[in-house]
């Protein structure tokens, strides 16, 4: 016998999970400061930063190339400038 998951669950799940990361990149991610005990917020490492890249593109959320200010500023800063996606490229 089958059993079917409740779909109101797996949604409230879901939901859950997407408020969990767009907490963790609006206020940081929760750590226990090691002199004080006390719970504070740092900077998303680069394994939490990775999860939420992947969770946007398991659902279908990109972006194309210049059409997003933030993406834009982002990839303004990086050391190379694309040319070795574009047809033709030579190393």
């Amino acid at each position: 016998m089958s059993k079917r998951t409740d779909s109101s669950a797996m949604e409230s799940l879901f939901d859950a999970f997407a408020d969990t990361l767009k907490d963790m990149i609006v206020n940081g991610r929760a750590a226990v400061d090691k002199e004080t005990g006390e719970v504070v917020r740092i900077t998303p490492e680069a394994a939490s930063l990775n999860v939420i890249r992947q969770f946007l593109k398991d659902n279908g959320q990109t972006v194309l190339p210049g059409t997003n200010k933030a993406v834009n500023d982002i990839a303004s800063q990086l050391p190379f400038g694309g040319e070795e996606y574009e047809e033709g490229y030579a190393h």
